[in-house]
């Protein structure tokens, strides 16, 4: 089979292929890139427009479509601009997996800041280290994450969203509700984004010191994406033409095609939930699937009731929905897919999810 990936990937990468790669000089390093790579994130979130209605974000009982988050995040775009936000600021993200999180996502790559992927665990101190370390000029957060905010010393040329929360909020804020009440201006911000400008800022754990900001460009999280794609891509293609020699046995059946339904159980402030899920469901227009917090039991109920097709989390949490007693009770007939990251998935949880 290998035989076949070789030559599927050399027949998908060649020059003028759909995955054509060529040599790119990126601040003095010569790299292998995409030849027709999109050079930033906004590009990839305008090609999502042409989803439309379809099913975006389905969080817990809420549902939003393409149209209407692409309409809060050119609000919520214009409002940062008119905040201090642009090329070279930062942006915190600061709370639960909320629709919010996704909408504050894209408004601020789409302008050419970078998204601080604040850990929604961090204690106040934590946070104020964080905040800091990346001085973001503007800090979107829901209600817990403000009440820790509130015990960190006022920073004031940081202007502050506040997310699902009714406490008092001081002078330079507003509330989301105050953003999305603003007219809807038909396109986003008229801005100019390099390649290798940073997209998001995500702090690893500091587990043996202070957390360290990894930045990711765009050219890197675009690269990402197109990775995926490519990886999938060449898979089937593999597949064709093992069987097309005969060393693989045709599939006597061939399952109707599902929509694409992605859950995302993991933190979005991380790059499992972001970049692999996120931004790979955005692109093909699949409905991606949030909770409110992880619970095996409420997972394999939105599964059946969403129709989920692809899963992705850490391994424990393959494992507890294996093991839970609903397992058996609930219709998981539509997945597809379960993958996972963080840590190494274990023989015996891999053949538990084959079988």
């Amino acid at each position: 089979m290998i035989e076949h990936y070789k030559a599927a990937r050399a027949e998908l990468t060649a020059p003028g292929a759909q995955f054509a790669l060529t040599r790119t000089n990126v601040r003095g390093v010569d790299i292998l890139t995409f030849a027709a790579a999109p050079p930033h994130m906004r590009v990839l979130w305008e090609l999502s427009a042409g989803h439309g209605d379809k099913d975006y974000i389905v969080y817990e009982d809420e549902r939003y479509t393409f149209n209407e988050i692409h309409a809060q995040v050119r609000k919520l775009a214009a409002y940062l601009v008119a905040h201090g936000a642009h090329r070279g600021t930062r942006v915190a993200l600061a709370m639960r997996n909320y629709p919010e999180w996704v909408v504050g996502y894209w408004a601020t790559v789409s302008i050419g800041a970078a998204v601080v992927g604040m850990n929604a665990w961090w204690t106040a101190p934590e946070m104020e280290y964080a905040l800091n370390d990346s001085d973001p000029v503007v800090f979107i957060g829901d209600d817990e994450r403000l009440e820790r905010l509130s015990q960190v010393p006022e920073r004031p040329g940081m202007h502050v969203i506040a997310v699902r929360s009714d406490r008092p909020l001081p002078a330079n804020s507003a509330t989301w509700s105050d953003v999305m009440s603003t007219t809807d201006p038909g396109s986003l911000p008229n801005v100019d984004i390099d390649p290798d400008d940073d997209a998001t800022i995500f702090y690893t754990s500091g587990t043996t010191g202070f957390p360290k900001g990894a930045q990711l460009t765009h050219r890197g999280s675009v690269t990402n994406i197109l990775n995926i794609v490519a990886m999938t891509s060449t898979v089937a293609l593999a597949e064709q033409k093992a069987i097309a020699a005969g060393d693989v046995e045709a599939p006597t059946s061939v399952p109707a095609p599902r929509p694409p339904v992605f859950f995302a159980p993991t933190p979005l402030f991380h790059v499992t939930a972001c970049n692999c899920i996120l931004h790979p469901a955005t692109l093909s227009g699949a409905t991606l699937v949030m909770m409110y917090k992880w619970d095996p039991g409420r997972a394999l109920e939105l599964i059946e009731r969403e129709k989920v097709t692809t899963f992705s989390g850490v391994p424990t949490m393959s494992r507890e929905m294996l093991n839970h007693p609903d397992w058996s009770k609930r219709d998981t007939s539509s997945v597809q897919g379960m993958g996972g990251g963080g840590a190494a998935v274990q023989p015996d949880l891999v053949k538990k999810i084959a079988g």
